[in-house]
């Protein structure tokens, strides 16, 4: 049989133990909970700002010209403009055209003239089913005009154009193919 002494040690011992764990059990937790400052990238020198998932509006006379998505922006001070990574750029049109949707994988936004130059992967859809791609595009915001001096393919409904070079008037659906044209016309499923 143990003696009350021995008792009273083998407890202490469990409880001194008991109290070891406890204590590195809440120093481990909180040395978890202490993760090192996320590092930044420096900006290049020419770079002000740095903005991750932007959204821009233009609105003029209460009704909304254009929305422009980004996934970054980086204000380059040298250019006064914003470079944009993985871009959409919403374009408003009337209701009978319907909206224009061009995305890109990069753009410069020029803020004081509302321009914005597209490139990369440029590919343009209407809501109305209107589709063009192109290596590049601009979009002239004072005229609502889409150009491009690149190869474009644009589809409409049952007509498909090719060239190099290209104006679209977004408020009036007015398109100029400048050269190197041809064009197919449906009829029903086939050319």
């Amino acid at each position: 049989m143990l003696r009350p002494k021995k008792i009273r040690l083998i407890l202490a011992m469990a409880i001194v133990l008991a109290g070891v764990s406890l204590i590195a059990t809440v120093m481990l937790k909180v040395e978890q909970r202490k993760s090192p400052a996320e590092k930044l990238d420096p900006l290049p020198h020419n770079v002000e700002m740095a903005l991750q998932k932007v959204h821009y509006s233009e609105v003029k006379d209460g009704v909304k010209k254009w929305d422009l998505f980004a996934d970054q922006a980086l204000f380059d001070m040298k250019k006064e403009a914003f470079h944009l990574k993985g871009v959409r750029l919403v374009l408003a049109a009337e209701t009978r055209i319907g909206d224009i949707t061009l995305t890109a994988d990069e753009a410069d936004y020029y803020s004081k003239t509302k321009d914005v130059e597209l490139s990369g992967n440029v590919i343009a859809k209407s809501d109305t089913g209107m589709h063009f791609s192109s290596a590049t595009a601009r979009f002239v915001g004072a005229s609502a005009l889409i150009r491009t001096d690149d190869p474009v393919r644009f589809t409409d409904g049952r007509i498909e154009v090719s060239g190099v070079g290209m104006e679209l008037k977004t408020t009036t659906r007015d398109l100029k193919i400048k050269k190197g044209v041809t064009a197919d016309i449906m009829n029903g499923h086939s050319k």
